[in-house]
């Protein structure tokens, strides 16, 4: 969708800095400029992004006018370590802002994948730039697919939908989801693990479903039991409970 100043005023109000462009060749990208990221907590909103990216490298098809793409970028007093949780926190406040704004039905598969039913409605890219042993800058690029038309969307890999959301709200999501994000960031640092530990397993996509994940020649098959309190992924195979902290598998449902 384009970026209008309904979109713009929605984020100004919360003290959040905000680099418009017409074109990018991903608002990830962008962020590679240290004048941009040094403007941190900044948004970067682009109408069109030549070459968005997904983990592991993977495209992220985004339609001008139909899909809404950017980033966030935060810059963090501490080590990278002590924020292990950051990229559950993100999917976390999707599912929160997504349900504020009207949405309920969505769930979170691993490692971020936001799912409406079966079919992946967002895409996640968190990039993180070490500054000195004690910071470093987090890029977390968004991609909503929003009104996609059926002939195109059916050609997409990966079981892609339209996020289900009012028009009006649409000019909401960006600062809706930011605003969120910052606040569970800010209840983590003041707390511990445990309570998004309980929300992501709650929020959880094919939760004590048999599973596969695959990764290369790697295949690990069994029940999805949730995340533990390293926010490892558990599952449950006919011998044991293995716990997961790589993001590069991939997982599908078992028939």
């Amino acid at each position: 969708m384009f970026i209008d100043y309904k979109i713009k005023n929605n984020i100004k109000c919360m003290g959040i800095n905000i680099f418009s462009k017409n074109y990018v060749s991903s608002t990830n990208d962008y962020l590679n400029y240290s004048y941009i990221r040094d403007q941190a907590p900044i948004i970067v909103l682009s109408n069109n992004q030549r070459n968005p990216r997904g983990r592991r490298g993977k495209k992220w098809v985004n339609f001008q006018g139909s899909s809404l793409g950017f980033s966030l970028c935060l810059k963090f007093d501490k080590s990278l370590d002590q924020y292990f949780a950051l990229s559950h926190l993100v999917g976390i406040s999707i599912i929160e802002a997504c349900r504020s704004l009207g949405n309920q039905k969505l769930t979170i598969k691993w490692p971020n994948d936001i799912m409406q039913g079966d079919k992946k409605v967002c895409g996640i890219l968190i990039e993180n730039l070490i500054d000195t042993k004690n910071s470093f800058y987090s890029m977390i690029g968004f991609g909503f697919n929003i009104s996609i038309p059926d002939n195109l969307i059916n050609f997409i890999d990966g079981c892609p939908a339209n996020l289900n959301i009012e028009k009006n709200n649409v000019n909401l999501l960006v600062g809706t989801t930011s605003s969120v994000l910052l606040k569970n960031i800010s209840l983590f640092e003041k707390s511990s693990f445990k309570y998004f530990q309980n929300k992501w397993n709650e929020y959880m996509y094919a939760k004590n479903k048999n599973v596969i994940l695959l990764r290369g020649d790697k295949k690990i098959t069994g029940k999805l039991l949730g995340i533990n309190h390293k926010g490892e992924l558990q599952i449950q195979t006919n011998e044991k409970i293995i716990n997961i902290s790589d993001i590069n598998y991939s997982m599908r449902l078992l028939e």
